[in-house]
């Protein structure tokens, strides 16, 4: 499994790659944490099975993260699994119309995350 996470906050990136490490054998975490390191484009590789997003950080939004996923045509159809710390209807309605699939607002307990992990995974 290789999975892009676009978290900035160093507590939740730890937490999300333990996660990963722990349920999922072979899981492979590319990390990115912030609008710089999104805009290098290692990105563009595709052939990743998840993108976990945040969408509040340093020099661009998880809402234009995922229109840019959304609109390259190597990972229009993964799976966004979008957290946020400021959670809102109006957060909520506006990722999933960027094209995310799911939204967990955090911190969240690490089963829930699990659950609805899983039930992207079994979409893919």
């Amino acid at each position: 499994m290789k999975v892009l996470l676009i978290e900035d906050d160093p507590d939740v990136s730890e937490t999300i790659i333990s996660i990963f490490k722990g349920f999922f054998e072979n899981a492979e975490v590319h990390h990115l944490s912030d609008g710089k390191d999104f805009k290098k484009g290692g990105w563009k590789s595709g052939g990743w099975s998840v993108v976990i997003l945040d969408l509040m950080m340093p020099g661009i939004t998880g809402f234009e993260v995922c229109e840019q996923l959304r609109a390259f045509p190597k990972t229009k159809n993964i799976p966004i699994f979008a957290l946020t710390g400021y959670d809102t209807t109006k957060n909520e309605e506006k990722i999933r119309a960027a094209g995310a699939s799911a939204y967990m607002a955090k911190p969240f307990e690490v089963k829930n995350f699990l659950l609805e992990l899983n039930k992207l995974l079994k979409t893919v």
